[in-house]
């Protein structure tokens, strides 16, 4: 089977992913890929990647590139689609949605090519300001064959704002992603000597419903159980994070970070906190997971989803700093719980979230939605 992938983002994880998948799908699964990434795309500074990318693209680089670009949408994507016409794909799914994906799929269905979209994110977070990309993803869903999403939170906000009769329908979780072209030490499980204080991590896009301050909140309940925590990543409100940078035992390294940088990070946590008060999933947990670092998370959203309490990670009773010290402190005081917790996590990472399980679970999806074949 012929199967384009694509993705057009810049950065964060969407091109990572149809990387990634485009190279199990054709490595694990047999099929044929096609995959188009955005020339300016981080992941494209990787020579390796650079070279299995099929299609390029010349998306945009600020905001005026954007709206001249999007103006003139069919000279932009003229060359991509003449590439398709001549050897047109049996079905595409887009890892992530962009801006310009609606007139590739119209492309798509005038030349009868099923889609699959893998939804992420059903609603606005608090705090974010997208409101027109999530109207333009429903009609991306309304356009599509096939709609894949990472938790069973995600597919029921779905299913509550588009209708989905007839679509194939699949939850597949967010993969551990290989990075097998980064150099990078193989994982070894945190230091459980209880000497030291419990190192823990915060990072990805820290936005506001992230619980930057319940988590200054949970610390401040701590006086007597010693740590150390990093905050790392593009902060969206500098007041957010203040009152937790004023915190002994804290320390910050903002700004974007690259792939290489997260996981010498994870590398030297013992364990990564999520005090989300809202959240579709994450994608920082499955990271955690493959570099063999349990995760610390509130119970809200699909988090209870990714995070097996008690196994992979322990999730606080309830969305408060009582219980989110709660579980930090147990980490803390079981050096032998905190060792289990980061065995189960590898594990969970190489034998339920590795592509070795998850591409034939997405190819099963693809061939039935290549079934619908216009």
């Amino acid at each position: 089977m012929r199967v384009l992938v694509w993705q057009w983002g810049r950065f964060g994880a969407g091109a990572r992913y149809a990387y990634e998948l485009a190279q199990a799908l054709k490595k694990m699964c047999g099929h044929q890929t096609v995959l188009s990434l955005a020339e300016g795309a981080e992941v494209m500074q990787n020579e390796a990647i650079r070279r299995d990318v099929d299609l390029p693209l010349r998306t945009y680089a600020n905001a005026f590139e954007f709206v001249w670009r999007s103006a003139l949408i069919r000279d932009a994507l003229r060359t991509l689609c003449d590439a398709l016409d001549a050897n047109p794909p049996d079905v595409a799914i887009v890892t992530m949605m962009g801006y310009w994906d609606i007139p590739l799929v119209r492309r798509l269905q005038q030349r009868g090519v099923p889609v699959a979209v893998v939804v992420h994110d059903a609603e606005v977070h608090p705090g974010d300001r997208f409101h027109i990309m999530v109207r333009l993803q429903r009609q991306l869903v309304r356009m599509s064959e096939g709609v894949i999403t990472p938790t069973k939170f995600v597919a029921g906000q779905v299913a509550a704002r588009v209708p989905l009769a007839g679509k194939v329908q699949a939850v597949i979780p967010l993969p551990a992603f290989d990075f097998a072209e980064i150099d990078r030490p193989a994982p070894r499980l945190p230091d459980p000597s209880p000497g030291r204080p419990l190192r823990l991590l915060m990072a990805g896009r820290l936005k506001r419903y992230k619980g930057l301050r319940l988590l200054a909140d949970s610390l401040k309940l701590m006086r007597n159980t010693p740590f150390n925590l990093r905050v790392v990543g593009a902060v969206q409100d500098q007041a957010e994070i203040a009152e937790l940078a004023s915190l002994p035992g804290v320390e910050l390294d903002l700004g974007w970070k690259s792939d290489r940088e997260l996981i010498a990070h994870l590398d030297w946590a013992d364990a990564t906190v999520l005090p989300y008060v809202e959240a579709s999933q994450s994608g920082v947990a499955p990271m955690s997971f493959m570099r063999g670092r349990p995760v610390i998370a509130t119970p809200v959203g699909g988090l209870p989803e990714q995070i097996r309490d008690g196994e992979t990670g322990l999730l606080a009773e309830t969305v408060s700093p009582q219980a989110i010290a709660a579980s930090i402190k147990r980490l803390a005081d079981d050096r032998a719980l905190l060792n289990h917790l980061a065995g189960n996590a590898l594990r969970h990472a190489e034998e339920d979230i590795g592509w070795k399980n998850l591409a034939p679970r997405l190819s099963d999806v693809l061939e039935k939605v290549a079934q619908r074949r216009r």
